[in-house]
């Protein structure tokens, strides 16, 4: 398959694996808030993700069923997630009929937790194999990476407006609550509810929460902080958050902080961006930070939600180093090609007009052997020009490119069949009307080609018969080339789209074996995939699909013979 295309469908499996894990965060969170709030509704967006989740495992599925170990993780990963859910649903049954104190019991035990550090281990290990491949790497996955930190702020303007609206309620509870002792007290039992609600979302939070105050005093530092920075909650709470960055941003953060409550200038609040955070160790990693800013009880206060992104910055150098080597081969693929065609082509030609004018000149001098071998001589000459010219067509596929423009395949068959000029025993037709698709006119009438000419080339039958058809298969054309000819044996359906590959001796039938190659590299460039099906002595056919584009439409041209 072509290496883009390749690498386009690895790196939707690392976005699709991305937002499983999201997902599967968020369906958590929209549980938790019913917990907390007791409020149905919250429940609806967490069933939409549910679905939204089995629907991106069937993704992942179809992209990697030709890695039997990413198949094996994949089960692993939704065996995790099933059992996650299983438990989920467990604690809303348990909130329904046992009431809160109950469910956050059952939710602080912690089976959760391990479950989704299961998840989470089994989606890295899953992104860890797609890394792994050439074809992943690819400029989409920029474009990947900038949709997770929208959704990664999206989720921390979520959590802060959460925290906000939390804080404000207490606040105005305690207010409320001041006429006498008693009321005193259940303001107090109140706000100890409330304080274990926000302590069991903010703890079991996959990503790091860090809650400061306007001076940049940690106030708040989470389990997920602590894993990520290597500080236990009581070394950071109560100390400058500037510890947990490096030089020389831990000396300026402090004035980034005060220039914001002088100018209200931001940096990062309410933007979100790609920091180095510092850990207990002295490492330097990358994260992802987002801030959000709150006020309670007329205190101004930030909330920063932190993702190590370690190993996609890892990932996104090993893409680019990748990339160069992908360029340097390209660009000596292109020398090659240089030299093919000038240097090795001139001594060719000079070989075949010299046996040329042996053959003519020294006629009566040669005998019938000696005829014989200039014969020979000629013929491989041809034979190692037309390789060449295979090598040449081979290389510029993907690499040299015309204009995508609407292709009548009607009118370009025709035409392939007219250059071709089968003999009189062989008759070629057209069962049905051929659709009009967008491609590069030069690659399809190359696909065709050479499919109609090995029909053509290697028919046995004294009647030959080569029919061409095409039906719509879901967003697909699926087009058939079926011959009456000798046929091939099931052992030799993979090594006949080999390059250099030929079934019959090159002395019995003229063949570079570079035609099938290039109609598989044709076809898998544009998304599309080739096979055979065959019968000794009956026939083959030979099958190729190319993409239903929306330009594409079926004519009404009738069969052509």
């Amino acid at each position: 398959m072509h290496a883009s295309t390749q690498a386009a469908r690895s790196q939707e499996t690392i976005t699709a694996l991305e937002e499983i894990f999201s997902l599967a965060n968020q369906a958590e969170t929209r549980q938790r808030m019913y917990l907390i709030s007791g409020d149905e509704r919250h429940l609806a967006p967490r069933r939409s993700y549910i679905d939204r989740i089995h629907v991106l495992f069937g993704n992942v599925r179809d992209a990697t069923l030709d890695d039997p170990g990413q198949q094996a993780l994949l089960r692993q990963l939704d065996q995790h997630i099933d059992t996650r859910l299983a438990l989920l649903e467990g604690v809303l049954k348990m909130r329904r009929e046992q009431g809160f104190e109950q469910a956050r019991l059952k939710l602080m035990a912690g089976d959760g937790e391990r479950e989704m550090d299961a998840i989470h281990d089994s989606v890295r290990k899953m992104q860890k194999g797609e890394a792994a491949r050439l074809q992943q790497w690819v400029d989409t996955s920029r474009q990947n990476a900038d949709r997770m930190l929208i959704t990664f702020f999206v989720a921390l303007v979520f959590v802060a407006l959460f925290f906000s609206v939390l804080f404000a309620f207490i606040a105005r509870e305690m207010a409320a609550r001041t006429r006498s002792q008693q009321q005193l007290a259940r303001q107090a039992e109140q706000l100890r509810e409330g304080e274990a609600r926000l302590r069991a979302v903010v703890d079991t939070a996959a990503e790091g929460i860090i809650v400061i105050d306007e001076q940049g005093i940690v106030e708040s530092f989470n389990p997920a902080a602590e894993r990520i920075f290597g500080f236990a909650r009581d070394e950071v709470e109560g100390r400058n958050v500037s510890m947990l960055m490096p030089e020389p941003y831990r000396q300026e953060h402090d004035g980034h902080l005060e220039r914001y409550r002088s100018t209200g200038e931001k940096k990062i609040i309410g933007i979100g961006r790609e920091v180095l955070g510092q850990r207990k160790g002295g490492s330097v990693f990358p994260v992802e930070l987002a801030v959000a800013e709150m006020h309670v009880g007329g205190r101004r206060k930030f909330t920063g939600m932190v993702r190590d992104i370690s190993a996609r910055k890892q990932a996104e150098a090993q893409q680019a180093r990748l990339m160069h080597e992908l360029e340097s081969a390209n660009e000596e693929l292109k020398s090659f090609a240089y030299v093919v065609s000038h240097d090795l082509k001139a001594p060719l030609r000079a070989i075949g007009s010299l046996a040329d004018w042996i053959s003519t000149d020294y006629a009566d001098k040669i005998d019938d052997a000696g005829k014989e071998h200039m014969r020979l001589l000629v013929s491989r000459v041809h034979r190692m020009d037309s390789l060449i010219d295979g090598i040449l067509r081979y290389s510029r596929v993907g690499r040299v490119t015309e204009a995508i423009v609407a292709v009548d395949l009607n009118r370009l068959v025709g035409e392939v069949i007219d250059l071709l000029a089968p003999p009189a025993n062989i008759t070629v037709s057209v069962e049905n009307p051929l659709p009009t698709i967008m491609a590069e006119p030069a690659r399809i009438q190359q696909v065709f080609q050479n499919l109609l000419s090995n029909a053509i080339k290697y028919m046995d039958k004294p009647e030959g018969e080569i029919r061409i058809a095409c039906g719509a298969e879901g967003t697909q054309w699926k087009f058939s080339v079926t011959d009456n000819g000798p046929g091939i044996e099931p052992r030799h359906f993979e090594k006949i789209f080999q390059l250099f590959q030929t079934l019959a001796p090159r002395d019995r039938v003229e063949s570079t074996g570079v035609g099938l190659a290039l109609v598989k590299k044709i076809v898998e460039m544009y998304g599309g995939r080739v096979w055979i099906e065959s019968k000794v002595g009956e026939g083959s056919t030979f099958f190729f699909t190319l993409p239903n584009t929306a330009a594409s439409a079926s004519s009404t041209k009738g069969k052509r013979t």
